[in-house]
């Protein structure tokens, strides 16, 4: 992109038709402002990876090797992106976990938090169950929330524009998780049944 801004001269000068109404130099002003944001809108998306370390403190296929060689430098980019957690705290726990046999065999950030939920350690592991929650919500890369508002795109189109609010969640609820639905049993015949029974409507919903 910076290669392109600095051929922004060249370009407009062999583009630009001369019969048209805006100058060159208001052609040039306008690529320059168009590379400038999308340079700086790139820099903004990819500075913050700060999760990405965060992340590697918690990869159970490296517990024996961070048993050994503690990872202080990721240790300190995550304190770096996350303030509210306790640095000295969290450094202990995670060496009671890197040195743990029952905890090195959860295989996922989920497994492991719900390893502490299941045997009370919530207490114990208070840091650890921190950086848990924001790893668990906090999806590593933008594809995730980039899928929600193209579900809302494919919800919302010209047609449905009047949609309220609320419907519009709770479609999108219902594509974004449709693979819990479908394990939901009878899921269709039970919003049938609540629909049927909200009030009285002249198409019978229900035989019984």
């Amino acid at each position: 992109m910076s290669t392109i801004r600095e051929s922004v001269p060249l370009l407009c000068a062999k583009y630009t038709p001369t019969e048209s109404r805006r100058s060159d130099e208001d052609s040039q002003r306008s690529a320059y402002e168009v590379c400038d944001t999308i340079i700086q809108t790139v820099k903004d998306r990819f500075t913050f990876t700060k999760h990405l370390t965060a992340a590697t403190l918690l990869l159970s296929e490296r517990f024996h090797d961070y048993g050994t060689h503690f990872p202080t430098d990721a240790l300190k980019a995550t304190v770096e992106a996350y303030p509210m957690l306790n640095k000295p705290r969290l450094k202990t726990e995670l060496s009671l976990i890197y040195d743990s046999q029952d905890l090195g065999k959860c295989k996922s950030t989920m497994a492991l938090f719900n390893f502490i939920l299941d045997n009370n350690l919530l207490d114990v592991l208070s840091e650890t169950s921190k950086l848990l929650r924001i790893l668990i919500t906090i999806p590593m890369t933008t594809t995730e929330s980039e899928r929600c508002f193209s579900t809302l795109k494919r919800i919302k189109e010209f047609l449905r524009n009047t949609m309220s609010q609320e419907r519009l969640n709770a479609l999108a609820i219902l594509s974004i998780e449709n693979r819990l639905i479908r394990e939901i049993p009878d899921f269709n015949g039970k919003v049938i049944e609540k629909f049927a029974s909200l009030k009285n409507r002249r198409a019978k919903f229900l035989y019984k």
